[in-house]
Order: structure tokens, then C-alpha cells, then sequence
């Protein structure tokens, strides 16, 4: 609908002049007044979407004062059109927070630009009080204490439930040290804790308050706490301040810590003992595609992706859900055997074939005939045994080392790779005519930073593996653990989160993961960094910076269910940065 605006203008032949550009531009008058007290009743009863204010007018209200009671009582914005622009107007101009101040005489160009603006800045200026509200209704129903701090460290933010649990009124907490309105001691000692906020605020970590933790309150009561501190960030990307979300140190519902969900049903596929993770929708759908072929009779897969995507498991994956699943599965990493071997390894060799051949021995294509035999990095086999790899492939045929006769064997042929094969070719390294006959079927598994759906669940299935394995009860990741794994860009993929893990499973002393025990190796880094987060990356994607993060927002809040807190939990950034985001992307 065309915009409604209301003209207020004691000069009858301006107002009229006004009230006929504005029609031509399609918009709609509400109403031509020429003095204060005309224009707030014509708000009263028929309120515009904007005012064109002259400043000097009728009666005793100048403009700027009926400008202030507009936007006050009414929250109707104003633009002002006045031939006045001294320094004394000006002043009392601002008191009203104009959208717009356009001088006369003034062209009919300038004037259409001057009211597109006001309009666009009053309906962002909408949205976001709507989300402040939001905010401030969330931060007020939520069990979890929420305090926010600048950069020096003084309060800006403290919800309700940090007013219960220290005993401080928000009015009074603002401004003020955080130390002075959060004081902690141990629960051993009784000596004074410092939090890890300086390095939040200095290194840009998240960081966790640990369990021994005690709230002294203003009473001088004491309870035990648990908490998680994120670093908040200016438009730059720089730290300009810390939340901190902190609740009983106990693991019930409504504490800061949670156990994990139960990745379990459709985050799970697997058959009998075999199971893999996937919760993330590009996974399942490689997932899908992967069991089409699995049950087909397609005799040669080609499995791409970078190193640690699991393509081993994923080999695996296929030979349990075919109907070869009986048959034997046998691997082998043509990278990590030499050449001399490899050949031997594969075909096998009959007696006196070389010196130490003194009896005859079967090839895993032999072994793995009637199954499914694994070559991981086939981009690596020699070009001599790429031709003999060659003709099994299009024979189901072989000779061993030393023999005569051909040997006929029933196997699928799963290869793997994590290079580009087609720039091995162009190297002179691989063979074009192998190529075309390993990419009968391609299968493409995405990197772990391109489906972060997937990343805690994993994390969970590899906790379970290790508490089983080391003898551990560990139950999960705290939020803060969480929110650097999903920070993290992984460049390792899988493998580097299964060793994180690992090596956190061995350090924790607690019952939970936290970020101090978490390992992860920013991209270029010489020395690992606990707890940090990734460096930009460089990688090429195929689509834009702007359109995967939007694409990154909107999952995280529809996995979250419009949950802005735990949206931005999943993201591993604070709710002020995803509130900022939404409002970027314009997402409801």
C-alpha cells in the first residue's frame, strides 16, 4: 500500500504544492494542517505513516516540539521542511530524532529520496525494537542468569535471574564492575576466583566458569555455579565486550550445562553393528544415494573428497548395505605400501616368482572375491599396475606374479581418492582409460565445515566410543565445548574431530568436555591453540561468503526451532552477533 503522509504547513499555497507532488508520487495525504495542536489530533484519529513538518507554524507548539509529541505518543517519524537551517534550529531539530531534514526551496527529486529514506530507516528501526523485545522478554523468562560487560569490564546487560541469584537490581549492577556484582570463591578453599573473562576479552576465546565455582551473593550467601563466557564483537569483528550465562552446577534441565541430545533414528543409519552418522540433510542425501548404488550390481565406485571425510567408513558403508555383505571386505592404501609390494599385495605371487617366494600366496583379489575390496588413494598406484587394474576391472580377470594362467575373480571394486584425479591425468600420473572405468559411479562426500549439522553428533558418538574404550563416564560436551566445535572450520574433517575428541576424552577431569581440554589447530598455525577458533579460510566454494552463511543462519534456526539461544549456541556465536544477522538477512 502506498505510503500515508501527513503535511503540516501554514503556508496554503506550499501545503498545496506538497499535497500535489506527493499524490503525483503515489502516495496517499492523510491530511494538510498548519498548526501543532491540528496535527495531534489528526494523528489521533487517522495516524500517518510519516510527517512533513514545517518548523515554524501556527500557535504557540513550534514544529520541533509537535515533531517530539509525534514521535512519543504516536511513534510517527518526521522529516522536516524548513527554510531554516541556522544553528539554533538545528539544535532544537534533534530533539525530536528527525528522519530527514530537507531545506526550501527543494526539488521534487531530492524530496522523494528524503521520504523513501525516513520510510525504509522507520520500518528497520520496527523490526529491530520488535527483536530488542524479543531479546528482552527471552532474557526475562529464561532460568539461566545473563550478565553482559564492555571491554573495561562493566555491566551493560543483567537479566532477572541474575538479580535472583546475586541479590543485585539491574539498575544498580549497570555500570559497575563485574567483579564487584559477581564475586566468586572456591568451594575448597574459600579464597577469591577470578574468571576467565580477561582472555574472552582479550583473545576473543569462549570460556567456561568451572565446576568449585561459588556465587557470593549480596547477602554473602554462598551456591555453587556453572557458566559459559563468549566474547561479543563490533561491526569490525572485533571483541568489544563478553556475555556470561551462568545457573546451578548440577546437569538438571534449566542448569548450564545439558546432556547431549540422542543423535539417535534418522541421525543414525546403519545395519546390524555398523552404523554412521549422518544429521546433516547433504550427508543423508549422499547417504541415499550411496544405498541406491550399494544394492545395485555396479561392480566399480569412485568415493571423492578430501582426506579424513571418512571415505573408508563410507567404502564400508556400501559393501554392508549390498548384496556382497557376506563376502569378505578387504582394504588397502595404495599410498602406504611400496611399489615393489603393492603388486604382490594385490595379485598375489606363485613360487619362485623372486627369491624369497618359496610358496604360493593369494592376492586380496583373490581374498576379497565374492565381497568388496577397498583401494584407498588409487590416485597413488603406479602406472605400471594401473594397466593390470585395468584389465580386472573390465575382466574380473588376473594373473599372479610368476604365474600362467588367469585367475577369475567376483568383486566390487570400491577406489577412493582425495586428489583430483583429472589433474593426475594431465600430470601424466593416471590413466585416462582406468579413469573412465573406476568413474562408472561417483560418489562425492562434502567436507565436515560444509555440513556442521553433523559435527555434534559425531562429537557424541566419539565420546560414547571413548568412555567405552578408556573406561570413562563423561557426559557430554558443556556449551561452551560445543560452541568451538562448531566454530571450528575443521580442515582435517572427521579425523581431526575424532582426535580432538580423543585427546579431550584423555585430559577432562570433569564430567563434561570442557573448551580447556579441546585442542583445535587454526589453518597456517605452528602450535596448537586450546579452545581457539578457525582462521579465515581460502578455500574456492561455489557459491558466495553472504549466501552460505545466510544459508548457515537459516539452518541452525530451524534445527533450533526458532530458538535464538540455541541457534546461536549451534553457530558458536553470542545471541547479540546472530540478532545482528537475522536482522542483515532480513530473516523472520
Amino acid at each position: 500500500m502506498p505510503a500515508r503522509i501527513l503535511i503540516v504547513e501554514d503556508e496554503r499555497i506550499t501545503a498545496e504544492d506538497l499535497r500535489d507532488i506527493l499524490t503525483d508520487l503515489g502516495y496517499t495525504v492523510t491530511g494538510s494542517v498548519s498548526s501543532g495542536p491540528d496535527a495531534i489530533a489528526q494523528a489521533e484519529q487517522n495516524a500517518p505513516d510519516l510527517a512533513l513538518m514545517d518548523i515554524r507554524i501556527k500557535g504557540d507548539m513550534d514544529g520541533t516540539e509537535t515533531a517530539r509529541i509525534l514521535r512519543e505518543r504516536f511513534n510517527i517519524p518526521v522529516v522536516y521542511l524548513t527554510a531554516h537551517a541556522d544553528t539554533s534550529t538545528l539544535s532544537r531539530a534533534k530533539l525530536a530524532q528527525p528522519l530527514g531534514y530537507i531545506t526550501k526551496p527543494f526539488q521534487e527529486a531530492e524530496l522523494h529520496a528524503g521520504i523513501e529514506i525516513a520510510l525504509h530507516k522507520h520500518r528497520e528501526d520496527l523490526k529491530l525494537r520488535g527483536q530488542e523485545e524479543l531479546l528482552a522478554s527471552t532474557l526475562r523468562a529464561i532460568a539461566e542468569g545473563v550478565i553482559a560487560v564492555d571491554k573495561p569490564a562493566l555491566v551493560t546487560l543483567f537479566n532477572p535471574a541474575a538479580e535472583a541469584w546475586t541479590g543485585w537490581d539491574a539498575r544498580e549492577a549497570v555500570g559497575k564492575p563485574i567483579r564487584e556484582v559477581f564475586p566468586l570463591v572456591d568451594s575448597v578453599t574459600g579464597e577469591e576466583l577470578d574468571t576467565p573473562l580477561w582472555r574472552v576479552l582479550t583473545e576473543g576465546t569462549v570460556e567456561e566458569v568451572g565446576h568449585g565455582a561459588l556465587l557470593v551473593d549480596r547477602t554473602g550467601a554462598k551456591r555453587p555455579i556453572t557458566g559459559s563466557i563468549a566474547p561479543t564483537r563490533d561491526h569490525r569483528g572485533e571483541v568489544s565486550g563478553a556475555v556470561l550465562v551462568f545457573g546451578r552446577a548440577t546437569n538438571e534441565t534449566g542448569g548450564v550445562r545439558r546432556r547431549l541430545p540422542d543423535y539417535s533414528g534418522e541421525s543414525v543409519v546403519g545395519m546390524g553393528d555398523f552404523k554412521m552418522v549422518a544429521a546433516s540433510p547433504s550427508m543423508k542425501q549422499v547417504l541415499k544415494f550411496a544405498r541406491r548404488v550399494a544394492e545395485s550390481e555396479v561392480s566399480t565406485i569412485l568415493l571423492e573428497g578430501e582426506s579424513g571425510t571418512g571415505k573408508d567408513i563410507f567404502a564400508q558403508f556400501i559393501h554392508h548395505f549390498g548384496r556382497r555383505r557376506d563376502g569378505p571386505f578387504v582394504a588397502i592404501n595404495c599410498a602406504a605400501i611400496p611399489e615393489t609390494l603393492l603388486e604382490s599385495e594385490l595379485f598375489g605371487y606363485e613360487k619362485g616368482a623372486f627369491t624369497d617366494a618359496r610358496a604360493p600366496k593369494a592376492g586380496i583379489l583373490e581374498v576379497a572375491s565374492g565381497g568388496t575390496i577397498f583401494l584407498d588413494e588409487v590416485g597413488e598406484m603406479p602406472l605400471v599396475l594401473q594397466a593390470k587394474m585395468l584389465r580386472v576391472l573390465e575382466e574380473q580377470t588376473f594373473r599372479r606374479l610368476g604365474g600362467v594362467r588367469d585367475i577369475q575373480v567376483d568383486v566390487r571394486v570400491v577406489a577412493a581418492t582425495n586428489r583430483k584425479l583429472t589433474e593426475a591425468i594431465e600430470q601424466g600420473k593416471f590413466r585416462l582409460d582406468l579413469y573412465y572405468r573406476l568413474n562408472v559411479i561417483q560418489v562425492l562426500l562434502p567436507p565436515l565445515r560444509d555440513r556442521k549439522e553433523d559435527i555434534l553428533p559425531l562429537a557424541e558418538t566419539f565420546i560414547k566410543h571413548y568412555n567405552t574404550k578408556f573406561k570413562r563416564t563423561i557426559e557430554g560436551l558443556s556449551h561452551g565445548a560445543a560452541a568451538v566445535l562448531l566454530g571450528y572450520d575443521w580442515p582435517g574433517n572427521v579425523r581431526e574431530l575424532r582426535n580432538v575428541i580423543e585427546r579431550a576424552m584423555v585430559l577432562e577431569e570433569s564430567d563434561w568436555v570442557q573448551t580447556s581440554s579441546l585442542q583445535v589447530l587454526p589453518p597456517h598455525a605452528d602450535v596448537p591453540v586450546a579452545g581457539s577458533l578457525p582462521l579465515a579460510a581460502e578455500d574456492k566454494f561455489d557459491v558466495s561468503l553472504e549466501e552460505a552463511e545466510k544459508s548457515l543462519l537459516v539452518k541452525a534456526l530451524e534445527k533450533a526451532e526458532g530458538n535464538q539461544t540455541r541457534a546461536a549456541v549451534l553457530l558458536g556465536i553470542t545471541r547479540d552477533t546472530l540478532r545482528y544477522k537475522i536482522k542483515k538477512f532480513n530473516l523472520r
